[in-house]
């Protein structure tokens, strides 16, 4: 029974199998006698149970569709308005996020034309269109507004034009990380909302709401999308760029993952820090998953934001000794570009250091001797 039941999970049906696979379970108990086979029963039905829970929507909920549907133009003018009236529909976390996706999916179509020219609009409200940046900000607003903690995630995405065995040297595609109930849970507010396709040799949008990218099931997700961020796989051994540009199938990916990694941990330090330490923060942790041009470059450019905002913030040795601290990672991480743009921020970089250092002259001098 346990291979047949442990063979059965590690195959990866969608989640309403494991539910259905739960209840047959429970029916089972009532024909053994034996202890020990019921105990492990129950609890494996239990486990299944509590599985299949937190694995993405089964189907549409009608009544916070129709709900969304029934927003009033003039409630959705503004973020605040437009959670206000959003939030009275729903009686939970779960359901206030699937109403908000459920909107989004309404009323938001994908601006195929900025994701030709690399651009996003900002204001996804009023244009009622946005690329996947857009949706994912949109959402998050929306969240931090109904008091939900919300982050936005970019990373790598197997997507419209994807070609099978690409190798990725810049982050494609963003999406959300959401606290829902107390677990984190992966939400793409922008493939919910439909897909596109060439016609005619043109980008083509079409509208189609697809739940299973609200609270999905990560084994789903990371199948065609990988975080820039090892930490929000929201695995304890994350899988590798190389398995994920190799590989199409969880069951292969899993086959090479990093080592042992406490997401959870890694998660609580990221929203204890405050925002430009949560921006180099994620530059580290992209480029040392994927060292490429690109992530060396966001993360010397973390290092200098940091710089900047330290050294024009505060009025203290303490915190100039810092900026300089870090306009010196900044530098070090310029010179490797080995490009005209790097060479241009560490002559930037210098001048900070120069300012600097003149302000910890100056406040010396004010120290009584």
């Amino acid at each position: 029974m346990f291979r047949i039941v442990v063979g059965i999970y590690n195959r990866g049906f969608p989640a309403t199998i494991y539910y259905h696979l739960s209840q047959v379970i429970v029916l089972l108990l009532y024909f053994y006698s034996n202890s020990s086979t019921m105990r492990f029963l129950l609890a494996f039905s239990i486990s299944i149970f509590v599985t299949s829970s937190v694995l993405g929507l089964e189907k549409v909920n009608q009544r916070l569709l129709d709900y969304a549907k029934a927003c009033p133009k003039i409630s959705a003018s503004n973020v605040p308005s437009l959670v206000a009236y959003l939030k009275k529909g729903a009686v939970s976390e779960s359901q206030t996020v699937e109403v908000f996706c459920y909107w989004i999916a309404e009323n938001i179509a994908y601006d195929t034309k900025a994701y030709s020219t690399g651009t996003k609009s900002g204001k996804t409200l009023v244009t009622r269109k946005g690329v996947c940046q857009d949706y994912a900000e949109l959402l998050q607003q929306m969240c931090i507004a109904a008091g939900i903690e919300c982050h936005l995630v970019s990373g790598y995405a197997k997507g419209y034009s994807y070609q099978k065995n690409t190798t990725f040297t810049e982050t494609n595609h963003a999406w959300n990380v959401i606290k829902v109930n107390g677990k984190y849970i992966l939400t793409d507010a922008t493939w919910a909302s439909g897909y596109a396709k060439k016609v005619n040799g043109v980008m083509t949008f079409y509208k189609k709401l697809d739940i299973a990218e609200i609270m999905a099931n990560p084994d789903f997700f990371v199948t065609e999308r990988l975080p820039g961020d090892p930490r929000w796989q929201l695995r304890n051994r994350p899988i590798t760029i190389s398995s994920f540009e190799q590989n199409d199938s969880i069951r292969e990916m899993l086959k090479q993952t990093a080592s042992y990694y406490n997401f959870n941990d890694s998660i609580a330090s990221y929203v204890k820090a405050d925002s430009m330490q949560r921006f180099v923060m994620s530059a580290e942790s992209a480029y040392r998953f994927n060292p490429i041009p690109d992530n060396l470059s966001s993360l010397a450019t973390a290092y200098y934001s940091h710089a900047w905002h330290l050294g024009n913030t505060y009025n203290d040795i303490k915190h100039y000794n810092q900026s300089i601290a870090l306009y010196e990672k900044a530098i070090i991480h310029y010179t490797k570009l080995n490009n005209s743009y790097g060479t241009k921020w560490i002559s930037n970089c210098q001048k900070g250091i120069t300012y600097n250092k003149a302000k910890i002259e100056e406040l010396t001098k004010k120290i009584p001797k």
